[in-house]
């Protein structure tokens, strides 16, 4: 009989942050052998702080933008056929959304390996839930471009759907480009267009505000360096 591939998402901020995971799934957590990871360091501390023992017979995989060839490294699937459970960890937040790990998951699941999700809230959820804006209707695009004028114009078109569909766009962006990425969205989103900022979620550090864009205007806010989502709704509907 297979093994299950188990998804495993990790803390956003402070990798000491673990609290969300459930005693049933800490149960399964401490017991598995093999994992799939971004980064073999990270996911070590992660399951230290997690109370895994890490003894000399853990196995890790490491799959990443670096070794994309390892999304079909037959090792982990040879493992999972032998009856072996395995746990694939995120770097930062949920597998397979906005981070790698889908190509696995669907391998897995083409392979009749079954396959079983940790709970955790995802943090583009967690936005939208704090958002005030449609969640019944909404687009994530994952990053946009970082080209400046190519990056407007995506905006502006997403902004047209909005408006066509009342629907909410979503999308997040690296740190580093937090600041400029805000600054871009409200010189190109029309005044009356609703822009949420959601940083540093399920963090000490978290902020969650949902204003017109007229309104972050007279706003100063330092989102340098910071993790954010960035929800927007047009308001002309």
């Amino acid at each position: 009989m297979s093994g299950i591939l188990y998804l495993i998402p990790s803390p956003i901020g402070n990798i000491r942050d673990v609290d969300y995971i459930t005693k049933a799934d800490l149960e399964i957590l401490l017991q598995l052998k093999y994992f799939l990871v971004e980064e073999e360091k990270t996911a070590r501390a992660f399951l230290h702080y997690c109370g895994h023992s890490l003894d000399s017979k853990i196995v890790f995989i490491e799959y990443n933008e670096h070794n994309y060839k390892n999304y079909f490294n037959n090792d982990w699937l040879k493992y999972l056929k032998a009856g072996n459970n395995i746990g694939l960890i995120s770097e930062a937040g949920t597998p397979c959304i906005a981070d790698p790990g889908s190509e696995i998951v669907l391998t897995a699941h083409l392979n009749n390996i079954e396959v079983k999700p940790f709970v955790m809230p995802s943090s583009i959820l967690l936005a939208l839930m704090s958002s005030g804006l449609n969640g019944q209707r909404f687009t994530f695009h994952g990053y946009l471009n970082k080209n400046i004028d190519k990056l407007k114009g995506q905006i502006k078109y997403f902004e047209k759907e909005s408006k066509k569909n009342f629907s909410t766009q979503i999308f997040m962006d690296t740190p580093y480009r937090s600041q400029k990425t805000f600054e871009t969205l409200i010189n190109t989103l029309y005044d009356n267009t609703l822009l949420c900022v959601a940083a540093e979620l399920s963090t000490a550090n978290q902020f969650i505000k949902t204003k017109q864009v007229k309104a972050w205007k007279k706003t100063k806010i330092n989102l340098d360096k910071k993790r954010c989502i960035f929800l927007f709704i047009s308001s002309n509907h």
